[in-house]
């Protein structure tokens, strides 16, 4: 970690705190003594693999947006929880490369067990459910 006072590469950790997602470290640079805090989150490497047999980078933002959409009046911090136990589970899964269908899995689990009515809707444009016998057969298979 380069100080950013004097670019010394050497900094010693004060103290290490554990927000939600990452870590605060508190960091004293040992050429000039100047104090600064850096924040560290984990990055991964995930690829997402599409039906169409195409990968592109893993978008935390596309999983919370399409939970968003499903759970029109859900607030926010409902809605972030839910997109982390997402995440959660594409995470341990421990793989590099995920497929969609996997993660469509996954957003129908937890919303399966939050909302009745989202898991609905977000089924019904990820099994591109048109027939209302096939959604009648959804229905059931949630109650």
């Amino acid at each position: 970690m380069y100080c950013p006072y004097c670019s010394h590469a050497e900094t010693k950790v004060l103290e290490s705190r554990l927000l939600d997602s990452s870590f605060r470290r508190r960091r004293e640079c040992l050429k000039c003594s100047n104090r600064f805090t850096t924040y560290e989150t984990a990055e991964f490497s995930l690829k997402v693999l599409k039906k169409s047999g195409q990968e592109e980078a893993f978008n935390l933002q596309k999983i919370h947006n399409s939970i968003q959409k499903a759970c029109s009046k859900t607030n926010p911090e409902t809605v972030a929880a839910l997109t982390g136990n997402v995440q959660k589970k594409i995470l341990n899964k421990k793989m590099n490369l995920i497929k969609s269908a996997d993660i469509g899995k996954f957003v129908l689990q937890e919303l399966k067990k939050f909302d009745k009515i989202a898991y609905l809707r977000f089924a019904s444009v990820y099994k591109a459910i048109e027939d209302p016998k096939i959604l009648e057969k959804e229905i059931n298979l949630i109650s």
